[in-house]
C-alpha cells in the first residue's frame, strides 16, 4: 500500500467519522432525515390517553396497546406532518383523529372516552345518561326582583334555606346573558338551554338552529389551548336538540337529539361522536 493510498484512507476515515458523529448527535437531539424534503427535521410526538385500555394504530398500522397504568401511549420520533391515529377496543366505541405533528412539539390527546356498545355496560351507560339529562335544567329563568316583606318579630330564629343560584348566567327572551361586575353581557341569542361544566371552566348551549356551542370561561392549561371568552361552534345536528348535559368530565357533552349522542368538544382533526342507540 502506497503512502498516497494510506493518506487517502486516513482522511476518508476522518470525514466518515465526523459525518457519522454529526448524524448520531442530530438523532440524539431528536432530529430525523426526511428523504422527501432532503433535509433534517426535529421530530415531534403524539400522546394519547383513553378511559379504557385500547389498541393504537398509526395510518392503519397497529403499533401497540396503551399502557396498563393510565391507559396512555406515546408515538415518538415523527416527522412534521399529518397522521391518522386510531384507538380501538372490542365492544367499545373507537376514537380517530387526523393529528398534525409539529417540529419539537407533542400533540396531546389525554381526554379520550371509549364507551361500551353492548351488554350490561351499555345498559348502565344509558341509565347514567338518562339520569344526567333528567336532573340538568334545560332552561333557567332570568333573575327577578325579590318582593319586599315586612319583618315580623319572632321568638325563634329559623335559618332561611339557601336558594339555588343561577348566576352569573341566565336566559331572557331567548338570549343568554352573563352578569359580570353587575353588568349584563349577552353571550348568544336564540338559545334554548345551557349547561355549565363541572369545573366551571366552560359553558355549552344549544340554539333554535340545533347548533351546539361551547364558550371557555377560563384559560385552559392543557391541549387544545383556549383563552377565556373564546367561543366555538362544536356541531350542528339535523335532528332537534331536546336537552344537553356535561358527561363525566368537562370535555364531553351528551346531547339528546334523536337518541343520545356523546360528543367531545376538542375539534382538532375531526370530531368524535358516539351514538348511543
Amino acid at each position: 500500500m502506497t503512502k498516497y493510498t494510506k493518506r487517502a484512507l486516513f482522511y476518508s476515515s476522518v470525514v466518515l467519522f465526523i459525518l457519522v458523529s454529526y448524524i448520531v448527535v442530530l438523532y440524539a437531539q431528536g432530529y430525523k432525515y426526511s428523504f422527501s424534503e432532503s433535509k433534517f427535521f426535529r421530530t415531534g410526538s403524539i400522546h394519547v390517553r383513553a378511559s379504557e385500555d385500547a389498541n393504537v394504530y398509526l395510518g392503519g398500522r397497529f403499533l401497540n396497546s396503551t399502557s396498563f397504568f393510565g391507559n396512555s401511549y406515546t408515538i415518538s420520533r415523527l416527522l412534521p406532518g399529518q397522521y391518522k391515529v386510531k384507538l380501538e377496543r372490542e365492544n367499545f366505541s373507537s376514537w380517530e383523529k387526523t393529528v398534525i405533528v409539529e417540529e419539537g412539539l407533542v400533540s396531546d390527546y389525554s381526554r379520550i372516552l371509549l364507551l361500551p356498545k353492548t351488554g350490561d355496560p351499555k345498559k348502565s351507560l344509558i341509565k347514567e345518561i338518562s339520569g344526567l339529562l333528567t336532573v340538568v335544567p334545560t332552561k333557567l329563568p332570568s333573575p327577578s326582583p325579590t318582593p319586599k316583606t315586612t319583618s315580623k318579630p319572632s321568638s325563634t330564629k329559623t335559618p332561611a334555606p339557601t336558594p339555588v343560584s343561577t348566576e352569573p348566567f341566565y336566559l331572557k327572551n331567548g338570549d343568554l346573558f352573563r352578569t359580570v361586575e353587575n353588568e349584563q353581557e349577552k353571550i348568544a341569542y336564540l338559545v334554548l338551554g345551557f349547561s355549565v361544566s363541572p369545573d366551571d371552566k366552560k359553558i355549552t348551549w344549544w340554539d333554535s338552529s340545533n347548533q351546539l356551542w361551547v364558550m371557555w370561561l377560563k384559560d385552559t392549561d392543557y391541549q387544545p389551548h383556549k383563552k377565556a371568552n373564546e367561543k366555538e361552534l362544536i356541531i350542528r345536528f339535523f335532528s332537534k336538540i331536546k336537552n344537553v348535559a356535561w358527561f363525566r368530565d368537562s370535555d364531553h357533552v351528551v346531547v339528546e337529539a334523536d337518541g343520545y349522542k356523546v360528543t367531545e368538544v376538542d375539534k382538532r382533526g375531526s370530531l368524535n361522536i358516539v351514538e348511543i342507540d
